[in-house]
């Protein structure tokens, strides 16, 4: 009898398994038909008060989720790493990541080959300048409850800013300088919370933290940047830009209104 049940419940499990759709949600940034300069991306360093103040108790539930290396002293090379994702999937950028470049040059010079320096049109620098986690409502009631552990997003609201500066390699002169923010609240993009669980979002390198909320607001932001940059530095190279969720909406309307 169990034999049975339990042979149920797997073809049951097969069945649903099968009828189950999987989307895969692309990165919504500019895309380019060449590169158009090279970038080297340095680790975002973080002026916000959660790494200011460490052993604040009233910033415990940021320290709770993070999983990036160096708990929240390393917020900063997480959201450098998805920046030079985010970049890259554009193909609107060379990136020079020089740590790689060294670690190559050391193994080729065994062999007695020389490796010339990549050359970097522009260095990118950026710092953190606030990022917030807080839980409304819950068995407390009304107000803001800290947050320990992930929850719902729904019950969750996350903040993050960013000031980005784009230097040029040959005279140090500041090309482009812009601060960003994204609110898990007031997103642009739709698709930032479910791609955490698979697609576009699911790999390494687009996650800060165990919380939805916290890294869609780092996604958010990241991709603003690479956008922003994009349109700045590559203009004349781009032949895509994304759409926004509204936008799409309003296309397949139309779409649907031509066929019928």
């Amino acid at each position: 009898m169990k034999k049975g049940v339990a042979m149920l419940l797997v073809l049951g499990a097969l069945a649903q398994a099968k009828n189950t759709k999987t989307e895969e949600r692309q990165i919504p940034v500019v895309k380019c038909s060449e590169p158009a300069v090279s970038v080297m991306v340095m680790d975002f360093d973080c002026k916000a008060s959660a790494c200011q103040q460490p052993n604040n108790p009233k910033l415990l539930p940021i320290f709770e989720v993070l999983t990036t290396g160096g708990g929240v002293q390393g917020l900063g090379k997480g959201v450098s790493t998805m920046l030079t994702n985010a970049l890259k999937a554009t193909n609107c950028f060379r990136i020079v990541d020089l740590e790689q470049y060294e670690r190559m040059k050391r193994l080729l010079e065994a062999t007695g080959q020389k490796v010339q320096p990549p050359r970097v049109d522009y260095m990118i620098i950026g710092s953190i300048t606030a990022v917030e986690l807080e839980r409304r409502g819950g068995p407390l009631g009304g107000g803001v409850v800290p947050l320990v552990g992930a929850v719902s997003i729904k019950k969750d609201r996350a903040k993050m800013a960013v000031d980005v500066n784009v230097i040029k390699s040959e005279t140090l002169e500041v090309a482009y300088s812009k601060s960003f923010e994204a609110n898990s609240e007031k997103t642009s993009w739709g698709l930032f919370g479910a791609g955490a669980a698979g697609g576009a979002f699911g790999g390494a390198g687009w996650s800060i933290s165990r919380n939805l909320s916290l890294d869609m607001v780092a996604r958010d932001v990241v991709v603003q940047v690479a956008n922003a940059l994009a349109e700045e530095l590559a203009k004349d190279k781009i032949v895509e830009r994304p759409k926004l969720p509204k936008e799409e909406k309003k296309e397949e309307r139309r779409e649907r209104g031509s066929t019928e």
